[in-house]
C-alpha cells in the first residue's frame, strides 16, 4: 500500500511539475512573483506534512515545490543571473536530498534536510527578494534585473 501511494504522489507530482512548466513561461518579474507564491504555499504544505509525520504528503509538496523552483530558473537565464541561477540549483539538488530522505522516512534526516532546503531559499531572498513590513508579501528587489 505505502509503495502504491508513494507511485501515486509522484505521478500526480510529475503532472503538476509538467503543468506548472507547460502552461507558464517564467520570464517575466511578474511571473516570477506568481511562481514564488506557488513555492511558498507549497514548501508550507511539506513543513506541515513534515511536522505530522505524514511524508507521502510531503514528498507530493514537495515535488510541486520542486516543479516551481525549475520553472523559475527561466527567469534567471532570460535575465542573465547565473549567480541566481545557480542558487535555484542548489535549492533543487537540496530538495533531492530531502525527497530521499521522505521516502526513507527518516525523521531526523528529513528534519536536516528540510532546514538546508529552508536555507537555500534564504539565501536567494536575501539577495534578490525583499519582504513588505505591512503585507509581510515578498517581492523582487528594485534594481535586481
Amino acid at each position: 500500500m505505502r509503495r502504491f501511494l508513494t507511485s501515486a504522489a509522484l505521478l500526480a507530482a510529475i503532472w503538476t511539475g509538467s503543468v506548472v512548466h507547460a502552461q507558464t513561461k517564467v520570464d517575466t518579474p511578474e511571473m516570477l512573483d506568481k511562481c514564488m507564491k506557488g513555492i511558498g504555499a507549497s514548501f508550507g504544505a511539506v513543513f506541515k506534512a513534515v511536522g505530522s509525520n505524514a511524508f507521502a504528503d510531503a514528498k507530493t509538496e514537495l515535488a510541486k515545490t520542486k516543479a516551481y523552483v525549475t520553472a523559475s530558473q527561466e527567469f534567471w537565464v532570460v535575465n542573465k543571473k547565473d549567480d541566481a541561477l545557480q542558487l535555484a540549483k542548489d535549492t533543487v539538488a537540496k530538495m533531492d536530498v530531502l525527497d530521499k530522505a521522505l521516502g526513507a522516512a527518516d525523521a531526523a534526516a528529513v528534519g536536516a534536510a528540510a532546514k538546508e532546503v529552508g536555507g537555500a531559499c534564504a539565501a536567494c531572498h536575501n539577495k534578490y527578494r525583499e519582504q513588505d513590513a505591512t503585507t509581510k508579501a515578498f517581492s523582487l528587489k528594485a534594481g535586481v534585473i
